[in-house]
């Protein structure tokens, strides 16, 4: 009976303590504390740097404790062939943060159609997927789409923010994925760090179109 009382007065505890961090986060302009490279959330502060990605192509800032996914944990994470070209992890490996240039060439006009297509065949692929929102933004003068959801893993539930972007012809997509433990303070951010890209119009001589 006592370690009932006491799981649930540690379970009441936790929900205030997220309830008081989703409200820190609801009056926090997030971009803006990204930009200048520190947002605070209760007493924990987390760092942000701007990231080049493709010779300056794509810039964005992520948490600068943040490092490059060792390979043998890329193997177990995304074993795919086609796997992201960019994938950095906190020191958790249970937030992660990804970028890829696409083979697909469309128009600016067409990513929203674009979006909704690559949304469908998440579905199609993960019919257990718990589809959240889907939208367009405008970030630094170009669109970017979006949709996020939630999907299974073996033991636990895991968020994911996709987002995609014209970078010339060619589409680019990233995601920050974290357990959906950590979601309360993680989808807010990684709408942040979403909205703090800048994008260059540069050739890329082929590097990192698969």
């Amino acid at each position: 009976m006592d370690e009932e009382v006491i799981e649930m007065t540690k379970h009441a505890r936790q929900k205030k303590r997220l309830e008081n961090i989703e409200n820190q986060l609801l009056h926090t302009d997030i971009v803006q504390a990204i930009k200048e490279g520190q947002l605070t959330i209760e007493d924990e502060m987390i760092e942000f740097a701007e990231s080049s990605f493709y010779e300056d192509q794509i810039r964005m800032f992520i948490p600068t404790a943040f490092e490059e996914m060792e390979p043998e944990l890329m193997d177990i994470k995304y074993p795919s062939s086609r796997r992201p070209d960019y994938i950095y992890t906190s020191e958790s490996t249970s937030i992660n943060i990804t970028m890829k240039m696409m083979e697909q060439q469309i128009q600016e006009e067409e990513l929203e159609d674009f979006t909704h297509t690559m949304m469908n065949i998440l579905r199609k692929l993960q019919p257990d997927a718990d589809m959240l929102d889907i939208g367009i933004k405008e970030v630094d003068g170009r669109q970017i789409g979006y949709f996020d959801f939630i999907t299974k893993a073996l033991d636990s539930k895991i968020y994911n923010l996709m987002f995609l972007f014209m970078v010339g012809d060619n589409v680019a997509t990233g995601s920050v994925n974290c357990l959906k433990t950590e979601m309360p303070i993680w989808q807010p951010i990684a709408y942040g760090m979403m909205e703090s890209i800048s994008i260059e119009n540069k050739s890329l001589d082929g590097e990192g179109v698969v």
